[in-house]
């Protein structure tokens, strides 16, 4: 490619600032430029395709938005001419490699470059955006991208866990906000974000239920204490995905203090998924396993009892 181009000035009137084309910042850069043009003025031109009527943007729509914001309606910039679209993008994602791309911005660019590439093209391209070149990652930036503002700037901000993304995008509008409020009034962490996810998922195919969140857990959504709130809405929500684990909780607790009282640490598998129990002590003589074997017939039934 033989980049023909020229310097010159022109009007931001002249420019389709609506046009995002070959544009992924995420969010836009004006505000984080303003101060730097301030002091220095545009030190790196913009880049600008013509077209049968505005400008369209190739590169540099923070810095344009930015002088917009400063009153100035005189913008110096780079003209390029004859080159496709997929031509104007690959220049567009070049001149932004200078910085970190986040991920919400690495989702737009394969979502454009899909548009004017092949797929194979595109799967060329991943290693600029620092994965590998596989398909699982183009299907996975999808995802990303389809999903709504908020869900992309707690991402960006690093408090919402961007694995999400598939099962979020399979979730209808109302379902997203269900699971939105439970993110908010919660704080869950990354692994808990997950856990909640797919833990509402499975009970609502289990139940059949109309709504992503049953009602109970609706509710406690309501209670104002934070800490009561994230208490009981995990009991409730492990209540109801493992009703065989709840109603054995208490035998398991005593279980596992009578053995603690006799320095032994008892496990059970999480929520009863398998009918496995772990023993942990230290024996210093025959005399400690006579004593554990003693244990383990005394409470044989009780231990028996909780998977049956």
């Amino acid at each position: 490619m033989k980049l023909k181009y020229y310097f010159t000035k022109v009007k931001i009137e002249e420019i389709d600032l609506e046009n995002r084309d070959f544009l992924f910042s995420y969010p836009k850069r004006n505000k984080f430029l303003k101060e730097s043009i301030q002091k220095f003025g545009v030190l790196e031109p913009p880049i600008l395709i013509s077209t049968s009527e505005k400008f369209k943007i190739v590169s540099g729509e923070g810095r344009i938005l930015a002088l917009k914001d400063l009153q100035q309606t005189i913008v110096p910039v780079i003209i390029v001419e004859n080159l496709s679209p997929a031509e104007c993008l690959l220049i567009s994602l070049e001149t932004n490699l200078f910085r970190p791309l986040n991920l919400i911005e690495k989702a737009d660019f394969i979502d454009k470059a899909l548009k004017y590439l092949s797929i194979e093209e595109v799967i060329k391209l991943l290693p600029k955006l620092n994965f590998s070149s596989n398909y699982i990652w183009i299907n996975f930036l999808q995802k990303i991208n389809k999903l709504e503002d908020k869900f992309k700037i707690f991402i960006i901000e690093n408090k919402l866990n961007p694995k999400l993304a598939e099962k979020l995008s399979e979730l209808k509008k109302e379902e997203k906000e269900e699971f939105w409020e439970i993110f908010q009034k919660l704080r869950l962490t990354f692994s808990e974000q997950k856990e909640v996810l797919e833990m509402l998922i499975d009970l609502k195919k289990f139940y059949e239920l109309p709504t992503l969140v049953p009602e109970k857990l609706k509710k406690i959504l309501d209670e104002s204490d934070f800490n009561k709130r994230r208490k009981k809405f995990f009991e409730k929500l492990y209540e109801m995905k493992f009703p065989f684990y709840s109603k054995k909780r208490k035998k398991i607790s005593d279980l596992i203090n009578n053995f603690k009282k006799r320095g032994i640490e008892l496990r059970f598998s999480p929520y009863l998924e398998k009918r496995d129990i772990e023993l942990k002590l230290k024996l210093t003589s025959p005399e400690d396993f006579k004593k554990l074997n003693e244990l383990l017939k005394i409470h044989e039934k009780e231990i028996l009892e909780v998977f049956e």
